[in-house]
This record gives C-alpha cells, sequence and structure tokens, in this order.
C-alpha cells in the first residue's frame, strides 16, 4: 500500500510552510545590503530591511526553520540597522558640505 500523505511539517505540494516566505526575507535583506553603498538609495535598504523582517517573521510563524529563513532574518536587520546608518551619514555629510559653503 502506498502512503500519499504529506509529512505534517509539509504542505501536499511538497513545499515546508513559510519556505517561500523564507527566500523572500533573504532576497529583500541581500538587495537591501546591496543598496547601503549608493548614497540616498539607503533609504531603500531600510525599507526592504522592513519588508524582510516581516516576512522572516511570518515565515517563523508558519512554521519555517533552517537556514534561509535565519539568514533573511539576518540579513534584514543588518539591512534596516546599516541602511539607516549610511542614510543618516549621507543627509549629514550633504548638510555639513551645504553649511560650508554657506558661510564664505
Amino acid at each position: 500500500m502506498e502512503n500519499n500523505q504529506a509529512p505534517m511539517n509539509q504542505a501536499p505540494g511538497g513545499d515546508t510552510p513559510g519556505k517561500n516566505a523564507s527566500i523572500a526575507s533573504m532576497v529583500c535583506g541581500i538587495i537591501g545590503v546591496v543598496f547601503w553603498f549608493f548614497g540616498y538609495t539607503a533609504i531603500v535598504s531600510v525599507i526592504l530591511g522592513i519588508v524582510g523582517l516581516v516576512l522572516a517573521s511570518n515565515a517563523k510563524k508558519e512554521g519555517a526553520e533552517g537556514g534561509i529563513q535565519t539568514a533573511g532574518f539576518v540579513l534584514s536587520l543588518l539591512s534596516l540597522i546599516f541602511g539607516a546608518i549610511f542614510f543618516v551619514a549621507c543627509v549629514a555629510c550633504i548638510g555639513a558640505i551645504s553649511a560650508a559653503g554657506a558661510f564664505n
């Protein structure tokens, strides 16, 4: 006899619940890390970091465990933190340059 039932931690299609959200979280984190280095696009890094954290949280609630979910969470968190730092630094540099030029 054949057992056609999926294991308890898998959906009927064979995918683990939360796998797609985990992958999306990791992709948002990777893209967010790339946007750190392009000045004002660091704000995109912050937005992608927030979206990635929400996706990683949803994946964990759905039961996803393992490296992809953890990597998505960590990359999204780093994207959020360092994207905000780079954005503030960029704004501060532009402000300092414009203030230095204004007093000449």
